[in-house]
C-alpha cells in the first residue's frame, strides 16, 4: 500500500503493504479505536459476567434491561465503553471458538482414514490456519497489545463468549 497521509502516526504505524484493501480499512479502524488494557478487559470481564448472571436465571426484555444496567453499575463502565469492548470481546471469541471446534473436529478425524476423510481434514487444517489468521489481523484493528492481552485470558473469555451466544440467542 502506498505511504498515505496519516503515516505520521507513530501509534498506529503503517505496516501493510500490497493491495490489502482489509489491511487498510482495519488500520483506519485501528485510528479510531481504543487499546483494551488490564483495568478495561477486567471491566468488560465483570460487565459480562454480571449480565450472564442475570441473564441465565431469567429471559425476558425486562430482565435483559435490568441485567444491562446491573452489569454497567458493576463494571464501572459507561454505555459506550461497555458496548465497543464487549464488540471486541466478541470478535475475538468469535475466532477463537471457531478455532476450538475445528480443533476438535480435526481430533475426531485423526482416527478415521479414507480418501473423503482426507479431503476434509484438509480443509479443516486450511480453515485453521484461516482462522489464525483472522485472529492475527484483529491485532490490526484493535491493536497487537490487546490482541496479546486476550489470548492471555482466552478460556476465561471462551467461556464467557459461549455463555452469552447460548444466553442471547434462546429467542
Amino acid at each position: 500500500m502506498a505511504p498515505s497521509f496519516f503515516d505520521d502516526y507513530q501509534d498506529v504505524p503503517n505496516v501493510e503493504t500490497g493491495p490489502d484493501f482489509d489491511a487498510a480499512d482495519d488500520r483506519t479502524l485501528r485510528m479510531a479505536s481504543r487499546p483494551v488494557d488490564k483495568a478495561l478487559l477486567d471491566a468488560l470481564v465483570r460487565y459480562q459476567e454480571t449480565f450472564l448472571a442475570h441473564m441465565e436465571a431469567e429471559a425476558s426484555p425486562e430482565a435483559m434491561a435490568r441485567a444491562a444496567t446491573a452489569a454497567l453499575e458493576a463494571s464501572g463502565l459507561d454505555v459506550k465503553a461497555a458496548e465497543w469492548g464487549s464488540a471486541v470481546l466478541r470478535a475475538f471469541g468469535g475466532r477463537r471458538w471457531t478455532l476450538q471446534r475445528l480443533r476438535s473436529k480435526l481430533t475426531e478425524l485423526e482416527s478415521r482414514s479414507g480418501p473423503e476423510v482426507d479431503e476434509v481434514k484438509k480443509r479443516v487444517r486450511d480453515e485453521l490456519v484461516k482462522q489464525e489468521r483472522e485472529t492475527d489481523a484483529l491485532g490490526r484493528r484493535y491493536g497487537a497489545e490487546t490482541v496479546a492481552l486476550l489470548r492471555e485470558r482466552e478460556p476465561e473469555l471462551l467461556a464467557l463468549h459461549t455463555r452469552l451466544t447460548k444466553v442471547l440467542s434462546r429467542g
